[in-house]
């Protein structure tokens, strides 16, 4: 029997996204979602505003806003109140262009701010790019990993405020996958919005660079998940990454949770970045009672109490060469800044991440000119490795059951 070719693409689509349904356990760092029983496949309905670019207008920039949702968020009470949801091919506002900044954002169904103090959160959003194969996991990975947010929302400004002629191509025919999980810690369901602005420059200028991402995380290429501790310090550093690509580094930020103080990235054994966390500088990231709403009865004398991470600081400078040797730590603080808990109390799972952005194949003295590339190659250096636990002077080796990641399917 013959198929056409618009069906077959349909059945591998399909097919991708049943693997989605079907997996067992995913974690979210790794394209991975967190219950099988909570994921919602959501049929996002993107609402698009048109706003005013801010960089490169020489080269016909754009600006778009978009909403994906509305969520049905669970209360407190079932599944601590967390949901996960996946789209398989999602409307960025363009193909065939160059995102040079993007920033994502949580609102309720009549566009009012959601956060911390109104007790729902953007805990994790993540978009791949299906077509291409992920930097550093390769195939472990169901896509390239090009953009998340936790819920500090940092902006991935990749062109550095216009001063970097550089971006991330999505080509014609690429499908972008969608994935975000909500928390809600009010005792009553929520409704909640997802918003991820970018700009972008319709079409590929000759003097644009590719950008190439680079995912780094405490897991490895398995899990990005792993054990808080209380009232202490601690930190976990992440198995070593042997580059494939090279580049200039155009951006760089971290990602931990509560109770964490900030990212340190190494290339080669040398700091290269320390992403800092910052807490409670907007309304929006100080609990309104002054205590966190999860883990009710908990008392902690910490001056910090009921503060949450609300923004990481970045960098934008460095090169990264073959076979240079990259790694990750995330520090916890918890004696002074408190951890997330679940609802009855218990310490929720910490992360660490960083993002990395190449100018592929520039060097740091050259900013413009060199050949853009679409090369995606895979590297396991990192698989089999272990995430090596620090708490005060003791070092314990925490080996992963596995490394294999289980990716969408």
């Amino acid at each position: 029997m013959m198929i056409s070719v618009g069906v077959q693409k349909l059945l591998i689509v399909s097919c991708l996204l049943l693997g989605v349904l079907s997996s067992t356990r995913h974690e979210y760092a790794q394209g991975h979602i967190r219950d099988r029983d909570n994921l919602e496949s959501a049929a996002t309905i993107p609402n698009e505003t048109s706003l005013t670019p801010e960089f490169f207008p020489s080269e016909g920039s754009k600006r778009t806003k978009i909403s994906y949702g509305p969520f049905e968020v669970p209360n407190m009470n079932i599944n601590n109140g967390m949901i996960s949801h996946f789209t398989l091919n999602i409307d960025i506002g363009c193909k065939d262009c160059i995102v040079t900044w993007m920033q994502a954002g949580l609102e309720y169904p009549d566009g009012s701010y959601a956060n911390a103090n109104t007790s729902l959160w953007l805990h994790h959003t993540v978009l791949y790019n299906m077509n291409n194969l992920d930097t550093v996991c390769g195939a472990n990975v169901q896509g390239e990993r090009f953009f998340a947010s936790g819920n500090e929302r940092m902006e991935v400004d990749l062109s550095n405020s216009g001063t970097n002629t550089a971006g991330y191509f999505v080509g014609a025919n690429d499908t972008i996958g969608f994935l975000v999980e909500l928390m809600n810690q009010a005792m009553e369901n929520q409704t909640a919005v997802v918003t991820i602005t970018y700009e972008y420059i319709p079409g590929h200028p000759t003097t644009f660079n590719e950008i190439t991402p680079v995912w780094l995380d405490i897991g490895g290429c398995s899990t990005s998940e792993m054990p808080a501790k209380n009232e202490t310090t601690f930190q976990y550093t992440s198995p070593v990454w042997s580059a494939n690509v090279t580049g200039r580094i155009t951006f760089e930020v971290g990602h931990i949770h509560d109770g964490g103080t900030y990212v340190q990235i190494a290339e080669n054994n040398s700091t290269i970045c320390d992403s800092q966390a910052s807490y409670g500088q907007t309304p929006g990231y100080v609990d309104p009672s002054g205590s966190m709403s999860m883990g009710a009865g908990m008392v902690s004398p910490m001056s910090n109490m009921g503060k949450h991470i609300s923004s990481m600081s970045k960098c934008t400078n460095g090169q990264l060469n073959l076979g240079d040797e990259l790694s990750i730590t995330a520090y916890y603080n918890t004696s002074e800044y408190e951890a997330m808990t679940n609802t009855d109390g218990s310490l929720s799972s910490i992360m660490g991440i960083a993002l990395l952005y190449l100018a592929a194949n520039e060097t740091a003295a050259s900013t413009t000119g060199a050949t853009p590339t679409t090369s995606r190659a895979v590297s396991s250096s990192s698989t089999g490795a272990a995430a090596i636990v620090t708490t005060g002077p003791a070092l314990v080796v925490g080996v992963l059951s596995g490394m294999l990641a289980l990716g969408f399917a």
